[in-house]
């Protein structure tokens, strides 16, 4: 039996994070599907499963053997590749350049199954085609760790980083968001127009240089660079924002789980909403998550 030395790595980079020195391996995600089965079967006949032909890194899925074709308002992209096990819900995820391709405009940045909101496409295969209504992103650069590897690097779920690589083309990425738990493992996805403008390749290291931008007005240690001070010297926390100066449109009468991950993904501290706003569970869920507080205050009667 071969050595997976895909796990080695992980596991000496591991080590060498609980020593301070954090790095991450890189993974470019192309363009790929996931797809539900009744619409896998509506692509390539009855009872159809797909084929792996080899796992990639995220524990239990694997790259199949089944590719599609993806036809947008403007032209179509063939022989995209279809990612395995079957999902809840059919996705697609593209780079921005690949919109362009499509025609798909305004195709949004977002977490892997947000997809309210999302435009539709057309998916071909060679039993048939589907049109979703839903289901096409760009995907939001992301880093995955399981719970262990998560601790050596001081990372939660959730939580906004930034990694730095060198080279030819030097660049720091702002607003990776954290992945953690037992069906993650270590590696942070990017798609090929970030890679490419980075010259970065899969098996590539990235520096984790910062977390979250937190405002400070004192020198601390510790707990403190994460966003928990502990060191006794910190001023007042800064007022929140006076009713008058947010918005009248960001002021909301219903909060759901999408308005914390735009929320999240505009690094924003705070969503807003009228003193009677129903707040639903999924959103304090994430609201613990992320630590983006929901804020009531008074807006439109």
């Amino acid at each position: 039996m071969g050595v997976d030395e895909g796990a080695v790595r992980r596991l000496v980079l591991t080590e060498i994070a609980k020593q301070g020195d954090r790095f991450v391996p890189v993974g470019v995600s192309a363009r790929h599907v996931h797809l539900t089965q009744h619409d896998l079967e509506a692509l390539f006949g009855a009872g159809y499963q797909l084929t792996p032909i080899k796992p990639i890194s995220q524990p239990g899925q694997f790259a199949s053997q089944e590719q599609v074709a993806i036809i947008g308002p403007k032209g179509r992209i063939d022989k995209v590749r279809v990612l395995g096990p079957v999902r809840p819900e059919t996705q697609i995820e593209i780079s921005v350049s690949d919109s362009f391709v499509l025609g798909a405009k305004n195709c949004p940045i977002r977490l892997s199954g947000d997809l309210d909101g999302t435009p539709g496409v057309t998916i071909e295969g060679p039993k048939g085609s589907i049109t979703i209504s839903k289901g096409l992103i760009v995907a939001a650069r992301h880093l995955h760790m399981n719970d262990e590897q998560a601790k050596a690097y001081g990372i939660h779920d959730g939580q906004v980083v930034s990694l730095r690589v060198g080279g030819a083309r030097p660049c720091t990425m702002e607003g990776v968001i954290c992945r953690t738990g037992a069906k993650h493992e270590l590696e942070v996805h990017i798609d090929t127009d970030e890679a490419n403008a980075c010259g970065l390749k899969t098996g590539d290291l990235m520096e984790l240089v910062q977390e979250r931008p937190q405002e400070r007005s004192h020198e601390c240690k510790g707990t403190c660079l994460t966003g928990e001070c502990t060191c006794g010297n910190q001023s007042p926390k800064k007022a929140e924002p006076e009713e008058a100066q947010i918005p009248e449109d960001e002021i909301l009468d219903l909060v759901t789980e999408r308005d914390l991950n735009e929320a999240f993904r505009d690094n924003k501290t705070a969503v807003y909403c009228e003193k009677k706003a129903l707040i639903t569970p999924a959103a304090a869920d994430r609201s613990n998550e992320t630590g983006i507080k929901i804020i009531r205050i008074g807006g439109k009667e």
